[in-house]
């Protein structure tokens, strides 16, 4: 054992805390299809049970092209012929009504051939991290009034995190509705022996399964930790920015900083994982920037790989901005950081424009020019808003009203589109104007002028940044920092 306690009754409370919270998502009666979800003791295969809510679809999809290597056999109640599937679809032919289909997934042979992101199958001790692609059988699209119920029949002792929606169950049985998500937008399930929190931050639940780790992490890390850089996110609008997520924390990462590797998934519901070095000291863990970056993503709804300059370069302007309200880092570290990866940014792929760098970020390591000229449109729209609105508006009160009406956890966006919609709700053309002067362009967007407006002056040869003390903009560079603005 390492110090963390598996699942048990803290689990099952938070959970149940979780049930209540979602009775008045689930008020409205929905046509409900009926999955079953189960592993073996060795978390090796999983075994499903689907019946459908009145006629079954003429054929079911899976996420990825890899599911079809790992199913292991496909049955349908009444059906003598076995089911095979054809890529990432099955077909079932015509089935009646309220017909239930079965089959198993054998893991062993879930090998990565076309996954877009990591494994689809990642061992950690004694749990195991799933692509649901590999084996969640599901229909293409599910009607408004439709649903999936997944219901988790699972071994003593062995836990499931999902990042579906938790619905009210009896006897403690894990129950998720999985919403109406693309069923190809990736996804992933945990089995296993691990801890479980459930972290209250206004506004939200966050559900969280520590994995195991050798060493152990130091007792209450995870939670100080993430609700720290949950409630930096909240100094934004006062709430955070989705009711529910589930947070995968994963011990024994590689590497000098406290998080070397994070990510954020949509499907089903926003969802982030961390690969962590618990052998770093928990001042480390309450100051980086990794937690609040990859939190912040969830200001945006999802917005479209091609247009990853949009929800990188929003995550890092507040991973800075959030940090410095939230009293993590000093608001002169903040404006430093900013610079310093404007900087970066500016000397990543020249000659090549932002919608280019995007589409070859990862093929050709375009990272700081993706992320940090996002990141300068960012303060640029921040600083422009506040000056033409004499303060009433910002980049904060315009994420408040896209919160307000379009965080839906189920529409991609293109960022020209949701430019376009803040420009609607701040009755300006702040957007527009950025996105038409610098996505289609090569040059970094200028900065030096917002930083003359806001008090902010280089030195040492451009590398370092420093506070005047008088400018014409100086309340909005200090608000931009305050956590009450």
């Amino acid at each position: 054992m390492t110090g963390i306690r598996p699942h048990t009754a803290t689990g099952s409370a938070a959970f149940a805390l979780l049930a209540l919270v979602a009775l008045d998502v689930f008020a409205q009666p929905v046509r409900l299809h009926h999955y079953t979800v189960a592993i073996d003791e060795s978390l090796s295969e999983i075994s499903v049970r689907a019946c459908f809510d009145g006629k079954p679809p003429a054929y079911l999809v899976a996420e990825s092209l890899d599911a079809a290597a790992a199913l292991d056999e496909v049955n349908a109640d009444g059906v003598r012929k076995r089911l095979a599937p054809n890529g990432a679809e099955l077909k079932l032919g015509d089935l009646p009504e309220a017909a239930c289909v079965s089959y198993r997934t054998d893991l062993s042979r879930a090998a990565k051939r076309n996954e877009r992101g990591g494994e689809p199958l990642r061992r950690i001790g004694h749990t195991v991290i799933t692509d649901i692609g590999i084996w969640l059988w599901r229909p293409q699209t599910l009607a408004p009034d439709e649903d999936i119920e997944v219901r988790f029949d699972l071994p003593e002792g062995i836990a499931a995190s999902a990042p579906w929606q938790p619905a009210p169950a009896e006897g403690g049985t894990r129950v998720f509705r999985v919403g109406h998500s693309p069923y190809d937008w990736p996804a992933k399930v945990v089995f296993g022996r691990f801890q479980e929190l459930a972290i209250q931050v206004p506004g939200a639940v966050l559900r969280v399964a520590v994995l195991e780790g050798s060493p152990p992490l130091a007792p209450g890390l995870v939670e100080q930790w993430l609700r720290r850089a949950a409630g930096a996110v909240t100094t934004l609008y006062g709430t955070f920015p989705v009711t529910q997520a589930q947070l995968v924390v994963v011990p024994g990462a590689r590497g000098s900083e406290p998080v070397p590797w994070a990510y954020v998934l949509r499907g089903g519901a926003p969802s982030v994982h961390f690969f962590i070095n618990q052998r770093r000291p928990l001042d480390e863990f309450l100051s980086d920037w990794t937690a609040v970056h990859e939190m912040s993503h969830l200001l945006l709804p999802y917005v479209r790989p091609e247009d990853a300059w949009l929800a990188e370069g929003t995550a890092s302007y507040y991973q800075n901005v959030l940090r410095a309200r939230a009293g993590m880092i000093p608001v002169s570290e903040a404006w430093q950081k900013l610079h310093s990866g404007f900087r970066r940014g500016m000397k990543s792929m020249p000659g090549v424009t932002l919608a280019d760098a995007t589409e070859r970020m990862f093929r050709d390591g375009a990272f700081m020019r993706v992320y940090w000229e996002g990141a300068a449109m960012m303060l640029l729209a921040d600083q422009r808003l506040r000056s033409r609105t004499d303060g009433v508006q910002s980049l904060d009160s315009a994420l408040a009203r896209l919160h307000a009406c379009c965080l839906s956890p189920d529409i991609e966006w293109q960022a020209r589109e949701l430019f376009a919609k803040l420009d609607g709700l701040t009755q300006t053309t702040v957007f527009s104007e950025l996105y038409e002067a610098h996505v289609a362009a090569t040059a970094f967007p200028p900065v030096a002028e917002a930083y003359r407006l806001l008090g902010l002056e280089l030195t040492d040869e451009g590398e370092t940044i420093r506070m005047l003390d008088a400018a014409p903009q100086i309340a909005f560079r200090d608000a931009i920092m305050r956590a009450d603005n």
